[in-house]
């Protein structure tokens, strides 16, 4: 692994309203708001009334800190995609589980987390989700490295498309697929 880092322990936790500080500063880091930026402002306001409902569990979508041996890093979060008929009529399958994620340390990306993450992700989804077929991503189509990550767990690229975003704009990203029955054991 790059950086000289030879154990990783990569584990995901639920993300407490404690966590929103670290949040915030994830968000309006440049490497997290080239990607993120539509999403509104990073300052802790605007996250905590964006995030906090999830925290709360008003909200469908569940969020997930990721810790690199021991350190907070990052973000994972989780939704059915029928609970946002907006975003599942994008999808080949409106039933999928959607997942959206961040590394927020610059110092952790690129080191191998991203994959760690996700694979960690998978393994907790699948017990929570147990009657899902499929999992969803559709990173922006200009984010080589998330697309590379999401191909090194199992996940398949599709069709490119325009997501509108909350502030307005429009987004060319790549629909990408997990397919369970694929990689059951």
């Amino acid at each position: 692994m790059r950086g000289g880092e030879v154990d990783l322990t990569v584990v995901l936790r639920p993300m407490t309203r404690g966590d929103l500080p670290d949040v915030a500063r994830w968000r309006a880091a440049p490497h997290v708001r080239k990607w993120f930026g539509a999403d509104g402002e990073s300052d802790l306001a605007a996250v905590t009334a964006h995030y906090g409902p999830r925290i709360d569990g008003t909200s469908p979508t569940r969020m997930w800190v990721v810790e690199a041996n021991g350190r907070s890093v990052g973000w994972v979060q989780d939704y059915r995609l029928r609970d946002y008929p907006e975003y599942a009529v994008l999808t080949p399958d409106p039933e999928a589980v959607g997942v959206d994620y961040a590394i927020g340390e610059r110092a952790f990306t690129g080191r191998g987390v991203g994959t760690a993450m996700l694979r960690a992700w998978l393994r907790s989804a699948g017990e929570r989700y147990p009657d899902v077929a499929s999992y969803w991503s559709a990173p922006d189509h200009r984010n080589v490295a998330s697309l590379r990550v999401l191909e090194k767990v199992g996940f398949e690229q599709g069709a490119w498309f325009d997501e509108p975003q909350r502030d307005g704009s429009v987004a060319t990203v790549v629909g990408c697929t997990f397919r369970v029955t694929r990689h059951a054991p």
